[in-house]
């Protein structure tokens, strides 16, 4: 008897002038600048400072294991100015919180798993560019390029 009652009102409630569907709301701005933070891979590229050549140009792609994820697989091409051909190397990605200077900041770490040669990058802002930080998470001196840029 209860279940009839339910499935009665039920059934009222569904026939009501005030169960017609509401219009859907205006579709949200496209953001055009920036990616979301949850894009599932991201691009980042610029020229690097070379102890004995013109530049290192550098291209880094982080691809998230799962949207709003901090950690995945990336894929660094590092090509030598004036030299010929590329290095590229790939392997897993993971996120650290705080550097050297801010406890809140986020670090993206490259090869998490080999502390010896793991690779720190700086978060700049909604993942619009990283900075490359030392072994310690401190910032490069000033003066050097530090800061590869989001391309996609």
């Amino acid at each position: 008897m209860k279940y009839l009652a339910l499935a009665l009102a039920l059934l009222m409630t569904a026939c009501s002038p005030q169960a017609a569907k509401a219009p859907e709301p205006p579709p949200a701005p496209v953001a055009a600048a920036i990616p979301s933070p949850d894009a599932m891979t991201m691009v980042f590229a610029g020229d690097l400072p070379c102890a004995d050549c013109p530049g290192l140009r550098t291209e880094l792609t982080l691809t998230r294991d799962a949207p709003y994820s901090g950690d995945g697989t990336y894929r660094l091409v590092e090509t030598y100015l004036e030299r010929g051909a590329p290095f590229t190397s790939t392997g897993k990605w993971g996120t650290l919180r705080g550097d050297a200077v801010d406890p809140d900041a986020t670090v993206y770490l490259l090869d998490p798993d080999k502390p010896d040669s793991g690779r720190p990058f700086l978060r700049v802002g909604q993942d619009e560019a990283l900075k490359v930080l030392d072994k310690e998470l401190k910032a490069w001196p000033s003066g050097l390029p530090d800061t590869l840029k989001r391309v996609k």
